[in-house]
């Protein structure tokens, strides 16, 4: 698993695409989608690159996850 969560803006586009099929990165954790990668993964979703999805933590906030396709 990747982190991309603290990290500039861009990076997550990057970073999928040096990975392999499945991995995952996360590119935000928080109570809810933001961040400097939020668009990013967006776009990447609607281009087929990804998939979205969030896993919650125990201390109740979530991560929000890019998973290359």
């Amino acid at each position: 698993m990747f982190d991309v969560s603290k990290r500039p803006a861009g990076l997550l586009i990057v970073t999928l695409e040096e990975v392999e099929r499945k991995d995952e990165v996360i590119y935000h954790v928080g109570y809810y989608a933001a961040g400097p990668h939020k668009k990013d993964a967006y776009q990447l979703y609607q281009e087929g690159k990804c998939i979205l999805y969030q896993r919650k933590q125990e201390d109740g906030m979530f991560q929000y996850i890019a998973q290359k396709r």
